[in-house]
């Protein structure tokens, strides 16, 4: 029999046992007892769950198991088993799965993390907020952490890929399911970066109403503090937020709008002892993370608060001269003008067809 632990927790992991009912059985037990005990001394399928107690049972088999992990492979899929998780990922409060399955960058789980999560219907000031923030988090060579949902996570994902930083996708399905679809290429596109998408769940499981609030632990559990960026008064980003706080995390709030239902949430959660999430500097000093920039990053532009606007639109993405015009208001010469001057400063590059992008 395969004498490696990973072996006795991908048993564990691909039985699908829940990670609650895993932790009472492991105070008891060491993996290599209930694989030694499993049918006889433990014969009841209680402390397990009687769908898990039967995949024990079917996968107590090493060929067995070495053909799933073959399986795998050729899936492009790879697997980290809980004895190799980050100290942070590790820690008894997060709940660890037995696994993770993963396709990317698996070292990205022993960086320095940071959550960044809100509601999936966000406001303009929430899109530019999370992606601000993620952008100059990755910037600062912290890996961003999110859920790919549509809305706040999808930017705070495509502004971390903008910075040319790392991301982590932490999914609430398998990954050969992914929800929303429409995310699809965005997951891809974190792939080919060099980033990292996890889940807890066989490749094969569709997401349910339990499964996305459920992987939300392991969104807080990577990381040192979790932003939230918009919620209402009841939003999945505020369960991460609440087992941030369960798992000794800081979670920080962006304020917002107190006559914004999507605000009501992170200004319930600053009212309660909540960080306010000012700027990615303030973040990495809270969380003593060291800013690792480099010579390109370092080199200080100073911006008025007129191009300051125009680059805080630019960095969510290019954007054309009359997309510009319409979102700062201001009048054509003027707008042109300061994109001229933005464009000596190298702030931003002018493409084909009058559009526009940081440079």
């Amino acid at each position: 029999m395969m004498e490696s632990e990973d072996f006795f927790w991908f048993w564990l992991g691909i039985s699908g046992v829940s990670a609650r009912r895993l932790d009472a059985v492991l105070s008891v037990y060491s993996p290599v007892e209930i694989w030694e005990k499993i049918g006889g001394e433990l014969s009841d399928p209680y402390p397990f769950g009687e769908k898990a107690y039967e995949s024990l049972l079917r996968y107590h088999s090493e060929e067995l198991l070495r053909k799933s992990m073959e399986r795998l492979d050729d899936l492009g899929i790879g697997f980290v088993t809980r004895n190799r998780f980050s100290e942070r990922l590790s820690q008894r409060e997060v709940r660890p799965p037995a696994m993770l399955y993963y396709r990317g960058d698996i070292s990205l789980l022993h960086t320095d993390c940071v959550g960044v999560v809100g509601t999936r219907e966000c406001t303009a000031y929430g899109k530019d907020a999370a992606t601000r923030l993620a952008y100059d988090l990755c910037a600062s060579g912290v890996t961003v952490v999110s859920g790919l949902a549509t809305g706040i996570d999808a930017y705070a994902h495509r502004a971390a890929l903008k910075a040319n930083g790392k991301t982590i996708a932490v999914l609430g399905s398998g990954l050969n399911c992914m929800a929303p679809v429409s995310n699809m290429g965005l997951y891809q596109d974190i792939l080919r970066s060099g980033g990292l998408v996890v889940s807890e769940y066989a490749p094969q499981i569709v997401a349910t109403r339990y499964t996305f609030p459920e992987r939300n632990r392991i969104i807080s559990g990577l990381s040192a503090g979790v932003i939230v960026v918009e919620a209402r008064e009841k939003s999945g980003a505020l369960i991460t937020a609440e087992f941030a706080a369960e798992q000794n995390r800081t979670v920080f709030a962006v304020p917002g709008n107190i006559t914004s239902a999507r605000s009501s949430g992170c200004n319930r959660l600053l009212y309660d002892g909540a960080t306010p999430a000012l700027c990615a500097q303030d973040i990495c000093d809270c969380l003593n993370i060291s800013a690792k920039k480099s010579e390109k990053n370092n080199r200080v532009i100073q911006l008025d608060i007129f191009e300051q606007k125009i680059y805080n639109i630019l960095i969510s993405g290019e954007r054309s001269f009359d997309d510009l015009v319409e979102q700062t208001a201001l009048l054509p010469p003027k707008l042109s003008a300061l994109l001229s001057a933005m464009e000596i400063k190298g702030a931003v590059v002018k493409k084909q067809s009058n559009i526009y992008t940081i440079a």
